[in-house]
């Protein structure tokens, strides 16, 4: 039999929520935080898909022969890893300025802004694009 390995690293975004994994459209099983699991299925030719609520992956199609594996490694949009704890630091000075000292920060409301924009994209136009499937 063939093996899928799925691989998921830590992320501040999705640290509590299990990603669910379908693969030709039945769902498959769900991989955690830092989890790695391993699925076992005949050959044949298959897309997996990654869905996380009403966000998704882009498929990743791909063929497995006999007794052939394939590790794929699923993970958020571009910088997730990086993402919240940047927001919250930013959107905490901005606070702590503007509630302490009465300062109004063009500079990181604008900012403050350009994160919260960068996020709405993935939670609606880009859903399909929130979460990432990468062969390793």
């Amino acid at each position: 039999m063939s093996a899928i390995y799925i691989e998921r690293d830590s992320e501040w975004a999705n640290k509590l929520r299990n990603f669910e994994l379908y693969l030709n459209g039945i769902k498959l099983g769900e991989v955690g935080d830092r989890q790695t699991k391993k699925f076992v299925v005949p050959p044949g030719t298959y897309k997996l898909e990654a869905r996380i609520d009403w966000c998704g992956s882009k498929p990743l199609a791909f063929t497995l022969g006999r007794e052939e594996s394939i590790h794929v490694q699923v993970s958020g949009f571009v910088m997730s890893k990086y993402f919240m704890p940047s927001a919250m630091l930013i959107a905490l000075l901005y606070f702590f300025l503007y509630l302490k000292y009465d300062y109004n920060s063009l500079i990181l409301g604008v900012i403050l802004m350009a994160f919260l924009g960068y996020l709405i994209f993935f939670l609606s136009f880009g859903r399909n694009y929130y979460l990432r499937l990468e062969l390793k």
